[in-house]
């Protein structure tokens, strides 16, 4: 009897085992096909910079469908923008991609995509003509905004073209636009739509110089002048709706960039915020076609490190790189 007992006592031990097994491997079988975003039902907050970083988020932004998915806020001030992302403020915000490099830095925010290469053009005031940069030899030129990217980008041109040349620097891009619209100023260095606006002003502006073109004959990476970055604490608890997000602003940026979709990107841009008027976002939209691009991953990457080399910036640690 005590036989049997023991028998059956070891028995009924090794099928309670098999169940747990079999339990838990139906566990996660089925925590392996459970949708990573079922359950994350957070808003994400993003900043839009106005002008051409913030074009191509603009399609998304009209979206109805997945308008309870984002919290957009535009922002004319990249520092007001970098300030609320550095206070959680802000999951998310387009701005330039130097001043993204130096958040990695400091907060260790990473870049997702880039959203913009150049929107830079050199405009001349009446009786000044520059069909190169060589015709700049001597002459002063002016930028806007101590510490952007414009003056580092203008830089490395001179350089490379072997081009002397002064370049003066105003506080913000409508102090330069008031500038060369007076005749203060007859070279000058404005990205768009700041370039449309000047030219509405006044007629004898004339667009002499496409910075894009110069930087794409002279530097082997591209003009990479535009990004979005997210907070690396958001990013760390929201993957996969931050990846979602990504496939969503890939689709914006593709339709605003699609010459096709001209009229209706046009006033989306405006509905949306990120430019003023609609003669304004139709003409900048034209001379951005090209510019207005989804990179991610690894051909992120490659472009951002050439542009940081290219302009002498230290280049931020891989970390700084997000892939899916």
């Amino acid at each position: 009897m005590k036989k049997l007992l023991a028998l059956l006592l070891l028995l009924t031990l090794a099928l309670a085992s098999a169940f747990s097994l079999v339990s838990c491997e139906n566990t996660d079988d089925e925590k392996d096909e459970t949708p990573a975003t079922a359950d994350d039902e957070t808003v994400i907050r993003i900043g839009v910079m106005a002008g051409p970083t913030g074009m191509g988020m603009a399609a998304l932004m009209q979206d109805e469908t997945k308008a309870a998915r984002y919290d957009f806020r535009v922002y004319s001030d990249p520092s007001i923008g970098v300030a609320d992302l550095s206070a959680g403020k802000l999951d998310m915000l387009c701005l330039p991609t130097n001043t993204a490099a130096n958040l990695h830095a400091k907060t260790g925010a990473k870049v997702l995509a880039i959203n913009c290469l150049g929107s830079l053009y050199l405009v001349t005031g009446e009786g000044e003509t520059v069909a190169s940069l060589s015709d700049l030899e001597g002459k002063t030129v002016y930028t806007s905004v101590p510490g952007s990217t414009t003056g580092l980008i203008l830089t490395h041109l001179l350089s490379l073209a072997g081009v002397n040349a002064a370049i003066e620097t105003v506080a913000d891009h409508d102090s330069l636009v008031a500038k060369v619209a007076k005749g203060e100023a007859s070279l000058a260095v404005l990205p768009e739509p700041k370039v449309t606006a000047l030219t509405m002003q006044n007629s004898a502006v004339k667009v002499a110089l496409n910075l894009s073109s110069e930087w794409e004959n002279l530097s082997e990476s591209p003009l990479t002048m535009g990004c979005i970055v997210v907070r690396d604490a958001f990013l760390g608890e929201h993957r996969a709706i931050t990846e979602r997000f990504m496939d969503d602003y890939k689709a914006s940026i593709e339709y605003i960039g699609n010459k096709e979709n001209h009229d209706a990107a046009a006033q989306m841009i405006v509905d949306a915020g990120v430019l003023p008027k609609l003669p304004i976002a139709n003409k900048a939209l034209t001379n951005l076609y090209g510019s207005i691009v989804y990179l991610d991953g690894a051909e992120m990457k490659a472009a951002l490190e050439g542009f940081y080399e290219a302009i002498g910036q230290a280049k931020p640690a891989d970390a700084f790189y997000f892939s899916k």
